[in-house]
């Protein structure tokens, strides 16, 4: 079961050796079995990396995050398809109705919203969001998340707070821990056969991952929450946060029955369930609630 998570702070050259990444630096050399691998993020620029360690990575469904001098993801190497009935599945995706899209696309965007109400209301005590429920149409029609995101940053953390200000760590944060997440959902929509370029309600064409960006949606408070609990406006993102940052992955949600999961298990079976709901098997994907009475 793969279960680490590498770092590469310093400069290195990493590459293949018998199913295994080598990495070497100026202190030593180690392998580590790609069997034992989820996610490789590397941060140092210097590093130099062979194309056939790329290749044996992206068979592995290994993720590879290459991030800039400020820490923010800004490429990602996987796998093309190997899933058998790729083309099956994608013409079966590309061929749903609009109104069908509508109505899963509401499912997603009541479970952000929820979630933001539920982090609002621990970490504020606020409940203001929940009103805003209700009001979720098919397709959104009412704009309701972009409704509850202006009332719900800067009551998560304060007035003055700007998402899109590159001065704020807390947005670096943010940025980080939903490209962990959003690199997550891209392998595994690869591995289900799915196209990421064909999206629920995301539909840029300049977009390789639209698929990707609206199932995440429900995911962004797990990270939302880490951040305005750990990171401040001021501090740069240490070395730990990062690591917290991608240990998110293995935090625990609920599903429908009420037990735990991985997030990283979630987003499995939501891309699985996305398959199904393509294939005409089911006429909706498997939500799973976030945990928030837990620290």
């Amino acid at each position: 079961m793969s279960f680490k998570q590498i770092f590469i702070k310093t400069k290195s050259y990493l590459s293949y050796q018998h199913n295994s990444m080598s990495i070497k630096n100026e202190f030593h050399q180690t392998l580590i079995s790609l069997d034992d691998i989820d996610v490789v993020i590397v941060e140092n620029q210097q590093t130099t990396i062979t194309s056939a360690l790329l290749s044996h990575l992206a068979q592995a469904n290994i993720s590879t995050i290459f991030v800039n001098e400020k820490f923010t993801p800004s490429a990602i190497s996987m796998g093309l398809y190997k899933n058998s009935r790729t083309t099956k599945i994608q013409r079966a995706q590309v061929s749903i109705k609009k109104p069908r899209l509508n109505r899963l696309w509401k499912d997603i965007i009541y479970a952000k919203v929820l979630h933001q109400s539920l982090l609002l209301e621990s970490i504020r005590g606020d409940v203001t969001l929940y009103f805003l429920l209700k009001k979720i149409t098919s397709g959104d029609k009412k704009n309701i998340e972009a409704v509850a995101a202006s009332f719900y940053f800067k009551d998560l953390f304060e007035q003055e707070f700007y998402r899109q200000s590159i001065e704020d760590n807390r947005n670096i944060a943010l940025n980080y821990g939903y490209s962990i997440i959003r690199s997550s959902i891209a392998r595994h929509i690869i591995a289900y056969g799915l196209n990421p370029s064909f999206g629920i309600w995301h539909s840029s064409e300049l977009n390789s991952f639209n698929l990707a960006d609206d199932l995440i949606e429900p995911f962004r408070p797990i990270v939302d929450r880490y951040v305005v609990q750990n990171i401040s406006k001021e501090n740069e993102l240490t070395f730990e946060n990062r690591k917290d940052l991608v240990g998110l992955l293995y935090s625990d949600m609920k599903n429908s029955k009420g037990e735990k999961t991985s997030v990283n298990n979630a987003i499995k079976h939501i891309v699985s369930s996305y398959q199904s709901f393509c294939l005409g098997k089911r006429e909706d994907i498997e939500i799973f609630k976030m945990i928030v009475d837990e620290k």
